[in-house]
């Protein structure tokens, strides 16, 4: 009972010391040994039970010392002071015998905190909770530090002590499928969890290399599975945190950092109010360069962020990817630094260099047929300071870089109509790629609503495209100059993206900008928002947090160009068109297969898609708007209007009615053997989205709102009436087209009428290909062109801590409005009316097929009503 009172003491005294406090356990340790002790006369002392456990065993010195026994067992020195200390334990893939899963260099989940306590017979490691916290000096914090212990996650028995020092077997701990750092753990790629079982047989310890503030430990794993063996090497990394953590900045949503936040207890407060602050780098001037910093003089910051570029990288490659590390320069000089991001090669001559040391920030190439990149970095839980930043470079990343030039400018541009670019044209898309992770790695989110900043039209500008480039952040998912037409490249339109945008100048000033005389965060905050206010009315400076699966906001949109997206896309379309038409020539090789001519299709599809995807969320969208209390009369959540909304049903209508004709000509259905019903199912789409119940939710709530030329639900049905059904309406002979958007239309409102509750479980009138419901047509074509979107810069560590960025927008509530059933089914029921109507108006009218259509139609109407 004592012992344990005494492990409760050491644990509680840590925890509420804030800094921990030396613990008097070493004592009890030193008069245990001696109770017993004799006088040895001796000249040769026999060996202890200490010299025993590390008899030629190897050390190596580090923040915690560690020694590796014949036997290949790891053994970690444990002195007073370790127990004092904070570390991060990192997790990471160093080799892999296949990369299904994660490829070598791959971090695995995130870093953790931990602390050491000891008792008499063992080491405690205890994970440490910075999630709640408690203002230092308040009434309350005695009974906080009671109800926010941290807690013990492994326990080692002590092998030996002698004085100071406990010794301790790691071994069990790296070389086993240990819970909390297995390799096991979901995929960062697949999210699916491999099955295996682990093999104690074939792991052991590989290594082990010791430094001042990092130990760095490597095992060999291995696992059986049901597809066989499965071995992986692992790098854990244990980094000794600094005593004082840097200084946060706190977050503020209308400049777009990574953040962590907070539960702040204070009996101050009302409540329990939250802190949030930003991930960024301890980028500060050296003490002698301070009055020059203040002064507004360019400074060198004290410690430089340095990134070691993969000898793997191709050395056509190298260049560009260099450059676009050190691009960030530019962005740093706004804050008052200069020569804060270095570019360095592997180096060839300093053997302690290894890449997965975590104090080396790295650009890893990564062979596997991934076609992605991703710029993760990793914290003090504490500050945000950043501690280390990559950049994983897959390989396959050219394939999409490649085919996006290909179908967004090779209308324009002809040295993009080939299938192996030259080295320079190549150069400036993968320099892109480099400079957007590296922007990641320093704190910056994707900033989907820059390109909005733009009218369509300066993107056809020479002198607009060269200064400011494509979008006014590289954050942004704005890819090439799918805008541009034939003849703009020879006028000196810049077909690509800026090297760095006005708005990521502005966002690291705003990060990394050192103020005077503000020795907290909140003495920062007059200087921040002067900083915001100067630019609000800019659009270039605003930020768009990301939206995934659900977009509802239309100005804050992947891989989409300027403030029309109509406009925009019709400038894109007619560039696909041309490509298409062209294809096969340009690419054409005597004697081979059509599979990169078909390749080189499906990318032109899949860019129509995203023109498509971006005019959907028109339909039903909001403007969102991050709000503070200045006096403005902007709504935080703006329906798009009445005129806005009509246009975008009647252009994607017109679209489902006619794409075919120039998106699948004969000569593509000869070359690659597609069926003329392959693109039918963008009818179903379309319908899908404008009789969606998120959509028809979303309407009612605009109507709800009190806002100007705004859809009733009424006029919104009207006008569905008029556009689904306008070649009905006119007289004319239907298209198969036709016959597909309005089979669907029909479809949708008998389902959502609940005239039939069990079509609740399936559509009537079932969509080619067998699928049923157009809402699931719609949904599934936004699927494909998010996932699209996505294979790039899709990583676990580029999301806010606590908020799942791959299924949240982060800042709003992205679950749209239900529409009430007592005022929706009224309204879908009448519109099925007039459609019936309508139909028994036409029946004996247009071309055989049409006549058929309508009969059919009117009959399952009929139906229905008799049901």
């Amino acid at each position: 009972m004592k012992n344990k009172t005494l492990i409760l003491w050491v644990a509680l005294a840590t925890l509420c010391s804030g800094v921990h406090a030396e613990s008097d356990i070493f004592k009890k340790w030193r008069k245990k040994k001696n109770k017993n002790k004799t006088e040895q006369t001796d000249s040769i002392k026999p060996k202890d039970k200490f010299d025993k456990a590390i008899d030629k065993a190897t050390p190596y010195e580090g923040t915690i010392k560690t020694w590796i026994t014949p036997k290949n067992e790891l053994l970690f020195e444990i002195h007073k002071d370790n127990l004092d200390k904070l570390y991060l334990l990192a997790n990471r893939v160093s080799s892999i015998s296949e990369s299904s899963n994660f490829t070598a260099g791959e971090m695995i989940g995130d870093p953790f905190m931990f602390r050491l306590s000891a008792d008499t017979a063992n080491v405690y490691m205890h994970t440490v909770q910075s999630f709640e916290r408690v203002r230092s000096g308040d009434p309350i914090e005695s009974s906080f530090k009671k109800n926010f212990s941290d807690p013990i996650m492994k326990t080692f028995k002590i092998k030996a002590s002698r004085k100071d020092t406990l010794l301790i077997d790691m071994t069990s701990f790296f070389v086993s499928n240990e819970k909390c750092i297995t390799p096991l753990q979901q995929s960062v790629r697949t999210r699916a969890t491999k099955p295996a079982s682990f093999d104690s047989s074939a792991s052991m310890l590989l290594g082990v290399k010791g430094f001042e503030k990092n130990v760095e430990i490597t095992s060999r794993l291995n696992y059986n599975s049901e597809s066989g063996a499965y071995t992986v090497n692992m790098r854990r990394s244990i980094v000794e945190l600094p005593k004082e953590p840097m200084k946060m900045r706190l977050q503020d949503n209308r400049v777009g950092f990574f953040s962590t936040f907070y539960y702040y207890y204070t009996s101050d407060k009302d409540k329990i109010p939250t802190k949030e602050f930003v991930h960024r780098w301890r980028v500060e001037p050296k003490e002698e360069d301070l009055e020059k910093y203040f002064n507004g003089e360019l400074v060198e910051p004290k410690k430089q962020i340095v990134f070691y570029v993969d000898s793997a990288f191709p050395t056509k490659w190298r260049k560009a990817v260099k450059d676009g590390i050190e691009d960030w320069n530019k962005a740093f000089e706004a804050a008052g630094f200069k020569n804060v991001v270095v570019a360095k090669d592997y180096p060839t001559d300093d053997p302690t260099f290894d890449p997965d040391d975590i104090r080396y920030n790295c650009v890893r190439y990564m062979t596997n047929n991934v076609a992605n990149a991703a710029g993760p970095s990793y914290i003090d839980p504490r500050s945000g300071e950043i501690l280390v930043g990559e950049v994983m470079w897959y390989h396959n990343v050219i394939s999409l870089v490649h085919n996006w030039r290909f179908a967004q400018t090779g209308a324009v541009d002809p040295r993009v109509r080939k299938l192996v670019f030259d080295d320079d044209v190549m150069s400036e898309s993968l320099r892109y790629v480099a400079s957007h992770e590296i922007g990641h790695t320093l704190g910056l989110e994707h900033n989907m609503g820059a390109s909005y900043a733009f009218p369509v039209d300066s993107l056809r500008s020479p002198s607009f495209t060269q200064k400011y480039g494509t979008t006014p952040s590289i954050m942004d998912y704005a890819r090439n100059n799918y805008v541009a037409q034939p003849g703009d490249l020879e006028k000196g339109v810049r077909m690509v993206p800026p090297l760095i945008g006005v708005y990521d100048k502005y966002a690291i000033n705003w990060g990394y900008r050192v103020f005077k005389d503000t020795p907290t965060p909140e003495s920062e905050y007059k200087y921040l928002n002067a900083m915001i206010e100067e630019k609000k009315d800019d659009p270039m400076y605003q930020f768009g947090a990301q939206q995934l699966f659900l977009t509802e906001d239309p100005t804050d949109q992947t891989e989409d160009l300027g403030n029309d997206h109509i406009k925009a896309s019709n400038y894109g379309i007619k560039n696909l068109q041309y490509i298409i038409a062209n294809v096969e020539e340009w690419l054409k090789k005597e004697n081979t297969t059509y599979n990169d001519i078909h390749e080189m299709y499906m990318a032109c599809v899949s860019q129509y898609m995203r023109y498509l995807t971006h005019v959907m969320p028109y339909l039903g969208g909001v403007e969102f708007t991050d709000l503070v209390q200045d006096g403005s009369q902007k709504y935080d959540t703006r329906y798009i209007t009445k005129d806005k909304q009509k246009k975008a049903m009647v252009w994607l209508v017109d679209q489902a009615l006619n794409c075919r004709k120039w998106l699948l000509p004969e000569s593509i259905m000869r070359i690659n053997g597609m069926e003329s019903s392959a693109f039918d199912n963008f009818q179903y789409s379309i319908v899908g989205k404008i009789l969606s119940p998120a959509t028809m939710g979303m309407i009612y709530e605009g109507e709800r709102s009190g806002q100007e030329n705004i859809y009733t639900l009424d006029s919104y049905f009207n006008d569905v009436y008029q556009v689904i059904f306008a070649n009905t309406i006119n007289g004319k002979s239907l298209t198969q087209e036709d016959m597909n958007l309005q089979n669907a239309a029909v479809a949708a409102l008998m389902k959502y009428s609940n005239l039939d509750p069990s079509m609740n479980k399936g559509l009537g009138g079932g969509a080619p290909g067998g699928l049923a419901d157009p809402e699931a047509a719609w949904k599934d074509m936004v699927a494909k062109v998010t996932e699209q979107s996505n294979q790039f810069c899709n990583v676990t560590s580029c999301k806010h801590e606590h908020l799942n960025a791959e299924t949240s927008y982060a800042r709003h509530n992205m679950t749209p409005a239900k529409l009430s059933a007592g005022v929706g089914r009224p309204v879908i029921t009448n519109t099925l009316k007039k459609v019936q109507n309508l139909y028994k108006s036409r029946l004996g009218s247009g071309d055989a097929r049409t006549r058929a259509f309508y009969d059919y139609q009117v009959t399952i109407i009929n139906m229905l009503y008799k049901k």
